[in-house]
């Protein structure tokens, strides 16, 4: 609370001006973007070919790295004191936006799954974008943890702590970041999968979230990032669960990623490990099999899945 009370965002204007206010901003300029985002990516051959053999628009995620943009120079301009080192946390998120949408560009169609980039990784000892994906998401969850963590142990930086212990505890978190990152792509091979998949987890975050003590400088900081990917995303759900656009790379890692950063630094550990077991689980089943065919084999993960998906 000491820290909102020093950043002025208790007091009614303060909340207008770092949140209403942009939050109204972006979804007008969402309103604008979008139609001309996705003639953009039409028009200049970003496309791929859905599961319905219908070639449509990719990379949709450009779109909520623009919103982000905006609210990140809103920040900057206007109201500084809102999200500190806003800096970095852009910086990390347009790292993952980058390789996605180079996955989107150049990314080798034939090669999907963890499971066949590994492979290759193995066998030919080729690094394909899935590898490259990986690698930024752990420089970029290392961009995020690390300045958090407290250094001054002793005076000899030997010892690593953050907020929820050691140095011990960092490898997990970024191994929950990565896979995160990589478990909204997983769902993004149908219309509005993806985004349904954000929007539940979001909601758990939410009220897990408030399991613990959430109200730090970082922890708004998070808050400051969701805000706007979440404002785009559900600007473009509608887009999405018509067929019309693909999220792409571009959109589902920066959503993954955002989610594997809010839940390593807004939950309890055992929250954390429990995400982490679902993650690991996920990303276990689809080594092997098809998340598309579990899905149609029963029939209420079916239904959930084509809810206001329509006939398009």
């Amino acid at each position: 609370m000491a820290v909102l009370a020093e950043t002025g965002m208790l007091n009614v204007t303060g909340w207008l001006w770092a949140w209403v206010f942009p939050a109204g901003l972006l979804i007008a300029a969402g309103t604008v973007l979008q139609p001309g985002t996705i003639r953009f990516l039409q028009e200049h051959g970003l496309s791929e070919t859905n599961y319905r053999g219908r070639l449509v628009p990719t990379a949709g995620g450009v779109l909520l790295w623009l919103l982000l943009l905006l609210w990140y120079l809103y920040g900057v301009c206007v109201v500084p004191f809102s999200w500190p080192d806003s800096d970095r946390w852009m910086l990390a998120v347009t790292m993952i936006g980058f390789t996605g949408l180079l996955d989107d560009l150049l990314g080798e169609r034939e090669v999907k799954g963890l499971r066949n980039h590994w492979k290759i990784w193995i066998e030919q000892r080729r690094i394909t974008t899935g590898i490259v994906k990986a690698g930024t998401a752990l420089v970029a969850g290392m961009l995020i943890l690390l300045p958090e963590a407290d250094m001054l142990r002793s005076g000899s930086g030997a010892t690593l702590t953050s907020g929820n212990g050691t140095l011990w505890f960092l490898p997990f978190k970024l191994l929950l970041i990565l896979l995160a990152t990589n478990a909204v792509n997983l769902l993004d091979v149908r219309p509005g999968r993806a985004l349904k998949g954000f929007f539940v987890s979001l909601l758990l975050l939410v009220w897990l979230a408030s399991w613990k003590e959430s109200g730090t400088e970082a922890g708004w900081n998070v808050w400051r990032l969701l805000v706007p990917l979440t404002i785009g995303a559900g600007m473009f759900a509608g887009t999405d669960l018509r067929g019309k656009a693909m999220l792409g790379d571009t959109g589902a890692n920066m959503l993954g990623f955002a989610l594997g950063v809010g839940f390593a630094m807004l939950t309890p550990v055992s929250v954390q490990v429990a995400a982490l077991a679902v993650l690991a689980a996920l990303h276990a089943i689809t080594w092997r099999r098809s998340l598309s065919v579990i899905i149609e084999r029963h029939a209420l993960l079916r239904w959930l899945d084509q809810a206001g998906r329509g006939r398009s």
